[in-house]
C-alpha cells in the first residue's frame, strides 16, 4: 500500500487484508478486475483467473462487465460529470434526470405507471416508500370516510419474502437467513402462506390451489380483524430470495380482487424481477395482473416506485404534497445516467 496525494493506493493483493482491519470481510475471495472483465466473465486482478459470473452483483447488473455499448465516449463524459458532482435530484433538476426520467417511462413503464414515479437510492427504501404511499393513501381514504386517522396501519405480507433489511421492511422480510432480521422491533404485520407452485405443477396443481385457497382465507381473515386498517399488501410476483418461489396467475389476480373489494392498494415488488430478466419487462406483465405500486431497482441502477391512477382516489396523495417522500439525493445520478445508457 502506497500514499499518494489525494489518498493511499492498494495493491490487488492487498485489498482483503486492508479492510480487514477495518471492518467484516467474509465475501468473495476475488478482487474484480473493473478494466478486464467482460461480459458474462469476472476477471480476478490478482491472478488473471476468470470466473463465469453467475452473481452479477446480487443480480443488479443488465449488461454484464464491461458491455461495448458502455464504451461510448459521450456516454462516458456524461458519467463523469455526474458522478463528479452528486446534485440533490429531489430539488435541484438537470438534463440528466430528466432524460433518464423520460427515458424509462417510455421503455421500460407501462402507460398505467408513468404519471406517478418516485426515485430513490436503494431497493430496500423504495420499497419503504411504497409503504409510504400507502399509508397516507389508506389514512386519508379512512378519514375521508370518517374512520379515524392513521394509528394501526398494517401491511400484509407473505411468508418466505425478502422486501429489505432496514426501517419498516424488517418487518415483512423472512427468509432462511434469521440474521438478517433477529432481534430488531418489528411490527407483528399479518403474514400469509406463500403458496408456491410445486414443480410439475401438472402434478401438484390440486396441491396448489388448496394453498392458494387456504392464503386467501388467511388474508380474509386478517381483513375481518383489522378492517380498514389494512393498508396494502405486497407481494414479490416471483420470490428470490425466499428460494425462486412463483406463483400462478389466478393467484395474483385473487390478490388483485381482494385489494379491489376491500379498497387497500396491490404492490409488487419487482426490484428482482424487473427490466426484462423474466422475458416481460416486468414479471407482472407476463403474468397478466397490474399492480397499483410497482417497486423497481437493481437492473434498472435506480431505484423506486411508480404507481397508477389508483393512487389519485386521494387528491393529496404523496405525489401531490411536497415533503411526504423525499431523500438528500433523489436517487444517484450518475446511476440515473447509466440506466439511460442501458435503456437505449
Amino acid at each position: 500500500m502506497k500514499a499518494m496525494v489525494g489518498g493511499f493506493r492498494v495493491g490487488a493483493n492487498e485489498v482483503h487484508e486492508v479492510l480487514g482491519d477495518h471492518m467484516l470481510v467474509d465475501g468473495f475471495h476475488i478482487v474484480p478486475d473493473l478494466e478486464r472483465s467482460h461480459g458474462s466473465f469476472l476477471i480476478d486482478e490478482r491472478d488473471g483467473k476468470a470466473y463465469l459470473d453467475f452473481f452479477s452483483n446480487f443480480a443488479s447488473q443488465a449488461l454484464g462487465w464491461n458491455h461495448p455499448g458502455l464504451a461510448d465516449p459521450e456516454f462516458r463524459e456524461r458519467l463523469l460529470l455526474a458522478a463528479i458532482h452528486k446534485p440533490a435530484n429531489s430539488d435541484l433538476y438537470t438534463r440528466f434526470f430528466a432524460e433518464f426520467i423520460e427515458t424509462f417511462s417510455h421503455v421500460a413503464l407501462p402507460a398505467s405507471h408513468t404519471s406517478h414515479v418516485f426515485v430513490v437510492d436503494g431497493g430496500s427504501l423504495a420499497v419503504e416508500n411504497a409503504l409510504k404511499t400507502a399509508f397516507d393513501w389508506k389514512a386519508k381514504r379512512n378519514r375521508a370516510a370518517g374512520l379515524g386517522g392513521e394509528s394501526g396501519l398494517q401491511v400484509i405480507h407473505f411468508r418466505q419474502a425478502f422486501h429489505g433489511r432496514s426501517g419498516y421492511t424488517l418487518s415483512l422480510t423472512n427468509t432462511f437467513d434469521p440474521r438478517k432480521t433477529a432481534l430488531y422491533p418489528k411490527f407483528d404485520w399479518p403474514r400469509i402462506s406463500s403458496p408456491k407452485i410445486v414443480f410439475p405443477l401438472d402434478a401438484h396443481r390440486a396441491e396448489v390451489e388448496r394453498a392458494e385457497a387456504h392464503a386467501v382465507a388467511e388474508i380474509e381473515e386478517a381483513v375481518a380483524r383489522y378492517g380498514a386498517e389494512i393498508a396494502c399488501l405486497i407481494i414479490e410476483p416471483i420470490q428470490a430470495e425466499g428460494g425462486d418461489n412463483h406463483f400462478r396467475p389466478e393467484f395474483l389476480r385473487a390478490l388483485r380482487e381482494l385489494a379491489d373489494r376491500h379498497d387497500f392498494l396491490l404492490i409488487f415488488d419487482e426490484v428482482q424481477t424487473g427490466l426484462g430478466i423474466t422475458g416481460s419487462m416486468w414479471a407482472w406483465q407476463g403474468l397478466g395482473v397490474e399492480p397499483d405500486i410497482l417497486v423497481f431497482g437493481k437492473k434498472v441502477q435506480a431505484c423506486g416506485i411508480a404507481c397508477n391512477t389508483r393512487i389519485d382516489n386521494v387528491p393529496d396523495n404523496v405525489f401531490k404534497v411536497s415533503s411526504r417522500i423525499n431523500s438528500t439525493w433523489g436517487g444517484n445520478l450518475t446511476d440515473m445516467v447509466r440506466a439511460t445508457r442501458v435503456l437505449e
